[in-house]
């Protein structure tokens, strides 16, 4: 099903500044403005055009536990409240500082696939 969102409402749900490094990798955020969801998959992630495969990325909405993205299906969904906070973890190697480029699609219930680009700048660890 083709997204019925737009792309420049879609931008604005990553949260900028939420680009870090981490002991076991990088993370980042996104942040439902839009409507209630119901994460039924992710198609992909991409950093700097990189894949990143699904099992080295876990997501935590909220404060709930971690979730393996491998392990988000339409027979295990997992729901993405309005003014969520999604914290995408990745365990890879830490990014270089500077500019990235991320790409990261997720499939709903409500609006099929949402393909959703945003660039950030990492800072080298403090």
């Amino acid at each position: 099903m083709p997204t019925i969102v737009p792309t420049f409402l879609l931008k604005k749900l990553y949260v900028k500044g939420s680009f870090k490094n981490t002991p076991t990798g990088f993370q980042f955020a996104l942040k439902n403005t839009l409507a209630a969801g119901t994460l039924i998959g992710l198609s992909q992630l991409q950093i700097d055009g990189r894949a990143i495969p699904l099992d080295q990325l876990s997501l935590t909405v909220g404060e709930n536990a971690p979730v393996r993205a491998s392990d988000i299906a339409l027979t295990a969904p997992h729901t993405f409240p309005l003014n969520a906070t999604i914290t995408f973890s990745i365990e890879d190697q830490p990014l270089a500082p500077g500019m990235h480029r991320v790409s990261v699609s997720v499939n709903t219930k409500e609006a099929g696939e949402l393909k959703i680009d945003a660039e950030d700048s990492i800072d080298a660890y403090a």
